[in-house]
């Protein structure tokens, strides 16, 4: 007797600047699930987030896979719903969901909702854990009042910007240079500016304002290596795992999105040559920065570390990618598990913790909800 395989809803797209590497990192996962286990069905997100409905959503991946641009169309019909019926209707025959939609929309908190509501099992962390990894100066709160090691940092908003342009800019000067202005929210390093004097300050955080209303400025670490390791929880709620360390070399600047995924002299090295007390001290900082967030599934956590061995945590991440040039399956792998075996775990924490939380509602009452 067989068993008919579940059904896996993969999100990819999305309105984000990271759409394109979305797209790469739901590629990867759909060719390592186990078809035995899992078939996959795309739900296709537009850059205006539009959700196309599931005829339109295999027809756009299946022109990816022969090479068309790695872009998801805009819905035939503009000016319809964001998401209609026949899509709802598709996710709800979805026994799990894997959302892969990269930075805003899909990683911070938002996406999750929506699955939330839909009362569908989903792969990574839930919504408050979300919106908070995905928001670093809020992010670096929480971290600090943990006590977990961060870069001095200072946190600017557009009121604060329009109302006192030139204070803002004594305020990051202050934080000393180098430094780096970002974004609060966002990802793949898009937006970022590494700044070396006060005269660079104003275009840089005017350069973050277009990507999120809120903007962090931290010292940069002189001479820092890049190393990231990955966490991934267990079943049955036992304490997660910390993978071996990796390292990131790249030969620009600083590892910005060209280094990340079109420089082909960056390297990403697994496991990284790091000694045995800063590497038990960088995963057991991985697992305390897990608890402090409340994270679920996955999370790699991103750290500099000093010639003098100082150790900085720089963000989280709670969707991380999945793509050829990634850290997290590699690390994963390094640990034990390959790509494929990977997806069936994270996928198996989000079906136990869906079953958990229906557990703990109980049985509806009769006539409940009407």
């Amino acid at each position: 007797m067989t068993t008919e395989p579940g059904v896996l809803g993969i999100v990819v797209g999305g309105a984000s600047v990271e759409h394109t590497i979305s797209i790469r990192s739901a590629r990867a996962v759909v060719n390592a699930v186990d078809p035995s286990r899992w078939r996959t069905v795309p739900f296709a997100v537009s850059r205006s987030g539009a959700w196309l409905d599931p005829q339109e959503s295999l027809a756009a991946m299946k022109d990816i896979d022969r090479g068309a641009v790695e872009e998801i169309p805009e819905p035939a019909n503009p000016g319809r719903a964001p998401i209609r019926p026949e899509t709802t209707a598709a996710l709800l025959e979805c026994d799990a969901v894997f959302p892969l939609i990269h930075g805003t929309t899909g990683e911070d908190g938002i996406l999750q909702g929506f699955l939330e509501t839909l009362d569908l099992a989903y792969v990574g962390s839930s919504v408050a854990a979300s919106a908070i990894a995905m928001d670093k100066a809020r992010c670096k709160l929480i971290l600090t009042q943990a006590g977990i090691p961060v870069a001095p940092w200072i946190g600017v908003s557009c009121d604060d910007w329009r109302n006192d342009a030139s204070g803002m800019i004594r305020r990051a000067a202050e934080i000393g240079y180098p430094q780096f202005i970002k974004p609060s929210r966002g990802g793949s390093s898009i937006g970022i500016t590494r700044v070396n004097s006060r005269e660079e300050i104003g275009d840089a955080i005017e350069a973050a304002f277009g990507f999120d209303d809120e903007v962090l400025i931290e010292e940069a670490m002189p001479s820092p290596r890049e190393i990231e390791c990955g966490v991934l929880g267990t079943p049955g709620g036992g304490r997660p795992i910390a993978s071996p360390l990796g390292e990131i070399r790249t030969r620009r600047e600083f590892y910005d999105y060209a280094a990340k995924y079109e420089d082909p002299d960056t390297e990403l090295i697994a496991p990284a040559e790091v000694d045995d007390h800063t590497t038990r001290r960088m995963q057991d900082i991985s697992l305390q920065a897990w608890d402090a967030i409340g994270a679920e599934g996955m999370v790699r956590a991103d750290f500099l570390l000093g010639p003098d061995n100082q150790l900085w945590l720089g963000e989280l991440n709670t969707i991380p990618g999945f793509t050829s040039a990634s850290m997290y399956p590699r690390l994963l792998e390094v640990a034990g598990l390959p790509l494929g075996a990977l997806v069936d775990r994270l996928v198996d924490l989000g079906v136990e913790r869906q079953r958990n939380r229906a557990g703990r509602r109980g049985p509806r009452e009769p006539g409940a909800g009407s």
